[in-house]
């Protein structure tokens, strides 16, 4: 196995700003028992594609976050050669992200 990839793609209840998204990529590794490495960096999307985008790296890979004001959509990707407990994962960002609707894909990355 190279790694877990766990991916969120859905809609928000309310949109969500430059602190949530900088506090799950804070808090979260912690969460899942992982080392940062680096950040979290969050920077604000450009005029024509408005919302914002964070990421951090983590001991093994990284977890990132991108936010789309047009339809109040959010992206997310936690991904890691250490394995993660999916469902710790999922609790934690309940609590955090409003979602309304939300498509859950966990791949496993494997090198074949």
């Amino acid at each position: 196995m190279i790694g877990m990839h766990l991916i969120m793609d859905g809609v928000l209840r309310r949109r969500i700003g430059k602190e949530t998204v900088s506090q799950v990529l804070s808090e979260l590794p912690a969460e899942i028992g992982m080392r940062v490495l680096a950040g979290p960096l969050v920077v604000e999307g450009r005029p024509e594609n408005p919302g914002w985008t964070g990421i951090v790296v983590i001991d093994k890979s990284h977890i990132a976050i991108h936010t789309f004001d047009d339809g109040d959509k959010a992206s997310i990707d936690v991904f890691s050669c250490k394995p993660f407990d999916k469902e710790a994962v999922l609790r934690y960002l309940e609590r955090r992200i409003p979602f309304a609707k939300v498509n859950i894909r966990m791949l496993t990355r494997t090198e074949e």
